[in-house]
């Protein structure tokens, strides 16, 4: 009922979003007798502003498709190398012969599409061969193509590295690092020779107990029925997975803007004011990163309800609990393959420990293939996105990888 109520608001307010973008194109017309004057600006802030708030956000996609490498502009294709009903494994395919070791960067799963991760991919373009795991909104995919679970997820991930062959690195940031620490243990488990060697885990709740953020600390610990009943929809018949339960990605993303409600204003507040002084740069910044963030995926209740379970109640990789369709999982098993673990100092979702703690998990990996990187004044978002991470935690894990590759010590020890 409220997932269907929520996109018939967004449909009713659809001729107040096209009276919005009209006012704005009127605006900016040169000839327009208000052209120059400051209410004219103030009118066409407003407009954008109004046309923003209530426009229905899909996919942007990654828009990558070029790099620059040693000072000159390369071509970049798009090649879904591996589909799957909920997932499209994605090549950026660099036009050009290059000899750099392929990477897979695990996308979040958890309410925004993958491109989400679009800066973070464009960071490590001129330097490797990069996969990501374009997860498919569950709301498009018929019941006829099955469910989607936890042990899938990992699926995907161990079927990329397959393709990518031996040599290859795994990063993943936010929610799949739990998942992609299992992945790599199940590989080592089984002497897969497609077993990574490296694995960077970027802001993710490996054990969410550890110095929890303050609204989950003191949320009441819901049973998995009453969860089921408050957050889990049906899709509508307007959409291709009519019927499917899903959680769906716009209760995830008003989760996230509760916890950062003063953030997510200043920053409006902010790209209203640079319309205003017509500071285009800082505009475009503010546009990009919400094209992504407001657009929204469902995931399938089954995936949600994994991930609370094992995750976030049950704690089964720090319990020494986890399982992959039935076996015990030892993360102990990973030996070969190079950790490096990065957190956010004032991230609001993955505080400090939760993802470190996968050091003493993956107990065996030799302390000269193991590092850690805490990168001052960021939030979450700031692990894999923005200057900080450009600057500073980009060229970190791309040596890191060198290292890794080259069976070097790594260049960041434990802290």
């Amino acid at each position: 009922m409220i997932y269907g109520a929520y996109y018939t608001i967004k449909q009713a307010v659809q001729p107040l979003n096209l009276y919005a973008r009209a006012v704005g194109q009127i605006a900016g017309l040169d000839c327009f007798p208000l052209n120059k004057s400051y209410i004219n600006r103030h009118i066409r802030a407003s407009a954008e502003f109004t046309e923003r708030l209530t426009r229905r956000y899909e996919n942007p996609g990654f828009r990558l498709d070029s790099t620059v490498i040693d000072g000159k502009t390369v071509s970049v294709e798009e090649k879904v190398v591996i589909s799957k009903p909920f997932c499209d494994i994605v090549h950026f395919k660099r036009a050009g012969a290059f000899n750099d070791p392929p990477v897979l960067m695990v996308a979040p799963m958890a309410g925004h599409f993958a491109s989400l991760t679009r800066f973070t991919i464009q960071e490590f373009l001129p330097d490797h061969e990069v996969y990501v795991t374009d997860w498919k909104s569950a709301r498009d995919v018929p019941l006829s193509k099955s469910d989607f679970g936890c042990e899938d997820f990992m699926d995907c991930i161990m079927d990329a590295l397959r393709f990518m062959g031996p040599g290859s690195h795994l990063m993943s940031a936010c929610q799949p690092c739990p998942w992609v620490l299992t992945a790599a243990a199940v590989m080592a488990m089984d002497n897969d020779p497609a077993l990574p060697a490296s694995m960077t885990l970027m802001a993710g709740p490996v054990d969410p107990r550890i110095n929890p953020p303050k609204m989950l600390k003191h949320a009441p610990r819901l049973s998995p029925a009453l969860l089921d009943k408050l957050l889990i929809d049906r899709v509508p018949t307007r959409f291709p997975g009519r019927g499917r339960r899903v959680y769906a990605g716009f209760r995830q993303l008003s989760m996230f803007m509760a916890m950062n409600v003063g953030l997510h204003l200043k920053k409006h507040l902010e790209f209203y004011r640079n319309l205003l002084k017509n500071n285009e740069s800082e505009a475009y910044v503010h546009r990009d990163f919400y094209d992504n963030y407001m657009a929204v995926m469902d995931g399938t209740a089954t995936f949600f309800h994994d991930t609370v379970k094992r995750i976030f109640y049950e704690c089964h990789l720090p319990e020494g609990k986890m399982t992959y369709r039935g076996k015990h999982v030892d993360p102990g098993s990973i030996k070969k393959t190079a950790l490096l673990t990065v957190e956010g100092e004032n991230d609001e979702f993955c505080p400090p420990g939760q993802t470190s703690v996968a050091h003493d998990i993956c107990s065996n990996i030799p302390k000269s293939k193991r590092g850690h990187h805490l990168q001052e004044g960021v939030g979450h978002y700031g692990v894999f996105n923005g200057s900080k991470f450009k600057a500073h935690v980009a060229p970190l894990i791309k040596q890191f990888m060198r290292a890794a590759a080259a069976g070097q010590p790594i260049p960041v020890q434990l802290s």
